[in-house]
């Protein structure tokens, strides 16, 4: 069956080691608003999704209506993939632009190629294996600990290493991700901007690349190594 539409391929953090497996499955381009529902815990998973822009939360209700943040999907990404039922909500925690692929045109284009099946389906699972990590951690941490991981594993994944890099997350979600008071994240992230990890846009957090050691100086009665000059 042929694409609905094509259309330049965009720029994400990471290459998608499956294009040529799912270059014929049938696609399509979604946009969502911030706070609008990609789908819902229970619904049939006919379709599932690669983040193009944009950052997606995981998430599950409790029967008061609680929720608990299992996971954020950052450009690159893939997730709901499954063979029946979701299960766990999906929610656009920024603006969003996603690649939709039609699970059952998937699964058929992998006969003969189980390979690019685990693939999908161990990249959508690897959210529940890194919410499990991350349990282990908040319940061992103190709270600067907990969110300086959580950070230094967001800037991982965000490709921060550079330059200043805004997080696409609010501290709200954060809270809700770490298990911490509104009031405690609000302190620790003062904290983490004094000491020069995170900087302010606005509204918006930016990850900061993390500060270098400056090179020794080099002593006044030590001659300089050949081929090298002296730092002054």
């Amino acid at each position: 069956m042929p694409l609905v539409e094509a259309w330049p391929e965009p720029h994400t953090f990471a290459p998608d080691p499956l294009r040529d497996e799912i270059r014929e499955v049938v696609r399509w381009r979604v946009r969502r608003r911030r706070g609008q529902t990609i789908y819902q815990e229970g619904e049939p998973a006919t379709t599932f999704y690669r983040v193009e822009a944009g950052c997606v939360r995981l998430l599950l209700y409790a029967s008061d209506g609680r929720r608990q943040i299992v996971g954020f999907c950052f450009p690159g990404d893939l997730f709901g993939f499954a063979l029946d039922a979701r299960d766990c909500t999906a929610e656009a925690s920024t603006d969003l632009e996603l690649t939709a692929y039609s699970a059952a045109a998937f699964v058929r284009s992998t006969r003969g190629n189980a390979g690019a099946l685990m693939q999908v389906t161990q990249r959508c699972l690897g959210h529940y294996r890194a919410f499990a990590q991350h349990v282990l951690c908040i319940r061992s941490l103190p709270a600067a600990e907990r969110i300086a991981a959580c950070l230094e594993a967001f800037s991982s994944r965000l490709a921060a290493d550079e330059a200043p890099c805004p997080l696409p997350l609010s501290q709200i979600e954060l809270s809700d991700f770490l298990g911490l008071t509104p009031e405690t994240i609000s302190r620790e992230v003062r904290k983490l901007c004094t000491a020069g990890r995170l900087a302010r846009s606005g509204r918006k957090l930016l990850l900061l690349p993390p500060r270098r050691p400056r090179p020794p100086a080099q002593s006044a009665n030590r001659p300089a190594a050949a081929g090298t000059r002296p730092i002054f």
